[in-house]
């Protein structure tokens, strides 16, 4: 079982659960009991075994793994990533080992070893799958506990990864930037921190380049490249030498919503992404316009739960996979191809490929990105303005949100705003800003430049009288807009002025649509390939809007399939 950080060393006695401070067992939903009606409805689907005393079920870095349910004897859960062997839990008959890893198709990343002998039942992912079709409301147990399991373990104190670096070191926030979008369990260690260093020391005396990725005491990486780190992950893998149904290009809320709604429907689908999931929504610290989150939801926590929603479904990732080229092939399949040296083939597009951030015309900006200039405010950044002061720029939601989230850790955030007034914000973001005496709004203002070498010391600020005022600063912050990223689609794919995708209506009086029907809502001008969220011309900017567009596509990937392929369904070998 993959769970938070405690050690239970002997019946009867509990310590805090790796700074959650309650026992497990007694999260029924994370570790529910298996009654012995359940337990007779799994062993079907699943093969008996047996183990020794302290022969492993599962170990650490094992891939793939399986899930087993105790039948008799008793378990426990070790974890190494400290560098030392610590058991952290036991348990017995009628609980089951396993974490969402099962599904994400990563290695385990803790270890579990049987106590006592023990007889149970193993169940391998495509075997959970069959009991969620099959026994839906005790499938639902099991994964339910799955996602819970994840969620108390990102929030312990367990390690997983140590990735050490200084804060200013712009590889090393790329680094925990694909951890963090990927929800693996990690912890950064800023080396400017002599604590830190010491630590590193210990297990790597002559650092050669940063971040150093480590396992406990053993040393993985050296300023690995984000490919690298994504194999050693097993965020990559090798892709199937078959034609997907539906490929989809981008794993922000429009490609994760069209994810959901085509695997679930039984389409095969893949989704590439060069970064992970959430696109610009995980800039996002918090949204609160969306349905069904009352209090508000980051914009990374979202993307993360329609994830795994569209894991649970079967849908296929592939990450980083930075998409450079689409082309039709003479059979109509279409055939993508990645930086990484990738190439997949399917039968239909769906383009999710969302924006590039809006770029300040500073000199010196593009040197200092990620070392003190960012387009997001997450967990991250903020951890880099804690007790200093912060400058964000722009005036829409993206801004309002990272300012109110700033002013959380930083001493004191400035809104610099071009105009006059908020009026491009929500007006229930607006007024909490204006509430904020933590945030400075500063109207008819902007910055003409910026200080620092390595990492970003200072601003220059053109206030509304035209004078130039110098700031210091620990980070800057930019929300002004954004292009999409269209640029890697053929010249068959019709845009407008600003390089939006047009799709439906748009496309049918074009001289370049040439099919005898007429194009489908959110189709293209080249056939089967379909345009969703933020890249799609005339689409609202917004996280539920996308999540729609997804859906949408899906339906008239449908209607492009059925009325192209008559027979043949996934899974068919490339000749």
């Amino acid at each position: 079982m993959s769970s938070s950080h405690s050690q239970f060393p002997g019946e009867g006695q509990s310590q805090a659960f790796f700074g959650l401070a309650f026992d497990p067992l007694l999260d029924t939903v994370a570790l529910p009991h298996l009654n012995e009606a359940e337990l007779a409805e799994v062993a079907p689907f699943g093969e008996l075994c047996t183990f020794a005393e302290n022969d492993p079920l599962v170990s650490a870095g094992d891939y793939p793994f399986n899930s087993y349910v105790i039948l008799s004897g008793k378990v426990r859960g070790v974890d190494i990533s400290t560098g030392e062997r610590l058991v952290f839990i036991r348990y017995g008959a009628g609980y089951f080992i396993g974490d969402i890893d099962l599904f994400t198709r990563r290695p385990s990343i803790v270890s579990v070893e049987a106590e006592t002998p023990v007889e149970a039942i193993r169940l391998t992912p495509k075997q959970l799958r069959d009991l969620f079709t099959r026994k839906p409301e005790l499938g639902e147990k099991f994964w339910k506990s799955y996602l819970r399991r994840r969620e108390l373990l990102l929030k312990s104190n367990f390690r997983g990864l140590s990735v050490y670096g200084r804060k200013d070191d712009g590889a090393t926030l790329e680094t925990i930037e694909l951890l963090f979008r990927n929800s693996v369990p990690h912890e950064w260690l800023d080396t400017s921190i002599e604590e830190n260093q010491l630590k590193l020391q210990q297990i790597r005396e002559d650092v050669q380049s940063y971040p150093v990725v480590a396992h406990g005491s053993r040393v993985l990486f050296e300023a690995p490249t984000r490919a690298q780190l994504a194999d050693h992950l097993h965020l990559r893998r090798q892709l199937p030498n078959a034609v997907y149904e539906v490929l989809i290009l981008g794993a922000g809320p429009a490609g994760l919503g069209a994810a959901v709604y085509a695997a679930s429907e039984g389409l095969s689908t893949l989704v590439l992404d060069g970064l992970g999931q959430g696109g610009q929504a995980s800039s996002t610290s918090r949204i609160e316009n969306y349905a069904g989150f009352p209090d508000g939801i980051s914009g990374r926590d979202l993307a993360h739960l329609i994830y795994l929603q569209a894991l649970k479904f079967g849908a296929d990732f592939h990450v980083p996979s930075t998409v450079s080229n689409l082309e039709r092939r003479s059979s109509g399949l279409y055939r993508v191809r990645t930086i990484e040296g990738d190439y997949v083939l399917g039968k239909s597009v769906i383009v999710a490929a969302g924006v590039s951030y809006g770029m300040l015309d500073v000199q010196g900006l593009n040197d200092l990105q990620g070392a003190g200039v960012y387009y997001s405010a997450t967990n991250i950044e903020a951890r880099l303005c804690r007790s200093s002061a912060a400058h964000v720029v722009g005036g829409g939601n993206s801004a309002g949100q990272a300012a109110m989230f700033l002013s959380q850790t930083a001493d004191e955030v400035s809104l610099l705003i071009r105009s006059s007034d908020l009026r491009k914000m929500s007006s229930y973001l607006s007024n909490r800003i204006l509430a904020n005496s933590r945030i400075r709004i500063r109207y008819n203002t902007e910055v003409v430049g910026i200080q620092g070498v390595d990492h970003i010391c200072g601003i220059q600020i053109r206030e509304p009288n035209g004078a130039i005022k110098e700031e210091s600063t620990s980070g800057l912050f930019v929300f002004i807009g954004a292009k999409p990223r269209t640029g890697f689609l053929p010249a068959s794919i019709a845009r407008n002025d600003q390089g939006y995708l047009l799709t439906g209506q748009e496309v049918s009086g074009l001289p370049i649509w040439k099919e005898p029907r007429p194009p489908c809502t959110v189709e293209t001008s080249l056939p089967g390939v379909f345009a969703v969220g933020d890249c799609r011309s005339g689409s609202p900017k917004r996280v539920a809007f996308a999540i729609g567009d997804g859906a949408t596509a899906v339906s008239s990937v449908h209607k492009f399939l059925e009325g192209t392929y008559h027979e043949g369904r996934s899974g068919e070998l490339i000749s």
